[in-house]
């Protein structure tokens, strides 16, 4: 059996795989910049320089290198910190990517108390290395190792985590990917160890219609739950584009985003409410670009 096709099996047969058991760090499951965020995150099949976040093999190849930096306000004063570097030509790109999610000021108790003892941290992180190639002309395949790392009050633990990816031109304007992320484990936190956030996908891109871009995908967790996504953006002008999304997840549906593009930069922003009083998520990225 030839590699590819091996790859492409191996990858089939973990999608079709129940997953079970609930899991923690679910940074490992968001995606990482504004754009996907804004489209409710169904963009398995879509190219982008945030690809590393969500299926390795759709890291867009360009000729030269990207730098995206993004910044978000999440709910509960969780904020998120993400940093990726991406270099490619018209058949390869790699990826170096740091995403780091803290919350701090929390108070400290031993037990039922008037004041507390003082306050801690709660840090969960991840250093990305992406790798996607042009297998022919329909066929882009790719893989992520990363290394992840949390640290509470004053435990911590680190693990490692392996994605794999596929992007295949089903016709000239539609597009399908799979993914599955988080492969791997993590030491123990104390006595026990977290486990990961494994998690399937596939998805769909079509772009049959000038300006207008619509992505679907389904992802299978770990915890034993399906998500169903579905996500858009319109150019209303060659440098302003109208981004929109819905899931089914438990707390937040709809998604709203908007980008400017120029010539060598493009901003983006996501907005994300959510439901139960839990409050808003707004997200902001920035890109740039050296090369052709």
């Amino acid at each position: 059996m030839s590699t590819k096709r091996l790859y492409l099996t191996a990858l089939i047969l973990c999608l079709t795989q129940p997953l079970a058991a609930t899991s923690g760090l679910p940074i490992l499951n968001l995606s990482s910049a504004a754009r996907s965020l804004s489209m409710a995150e169904a963009v398995t099949a879509l190219s982008s320089n945030e690809a590393i976040s969500y299926n390795p093999a759709a890291l867009q190849a360009r000729r030269g290198r990207d730098l995206t930096l993004t910044h978000g306000e999440w709910i509960q004063d969780i904020r998120h910190e993400y940093l990726a570097l991406i270099s490619g030509n018209a058949r390869s790109t790699w990826g170096l990517a740091a995403h780091l999610s803290q919350t701090r000021d929390l108070e400290h108790r031993s037990g039922p108390s008037r004041n507390p003892l003082g306050e801690f941290g709660v840090y969960e992180g991840a250093l990305n290395l992406a790798y996607a190639r042009h297998w022919n002309d329909r066929l882009r395949l790719g893989a992520n190792v990363k290394f992840v790392r949390q640290s509470i009050f004053a435990e911590a633990a680190s693990g490692a985590a392996l994605d794999l990816g596929l992007l295949y031109g089903l016709q000239p304007h539609l597009r399908l990917g799979l993914a599955l992320r988080n492969l791997g484990q993590m030491n123990d936190l104390n006595q026990h160890a977290t486990p990961l956030p494994r998690a399937a996908s596939v998805g769909l891109a079509w772009s049959g219609i000038d300006r207008l871009l619509l992505g679907a995908a389904i992802q299978r967790v770990r915890s034993g739950s399906t998500i169903v996504r579905l996500g858009g953006e319109y150019a209303v002008r060659r440098t302003f584009l109208l981004r929109g999304g819905y899931q089914n997840a438990d707390t937040r549906t709809l998604a709203l985003g908007l980008g400017l593009v120029g010539r060598a930069w493009s901003l983006d922003y996501a907005f994300i409410p959510f439901s139960d009083g839990l409050g808003e998520a707004h997200r902001f990225s920035v890109h740039l670009h050296r090369g052709s």
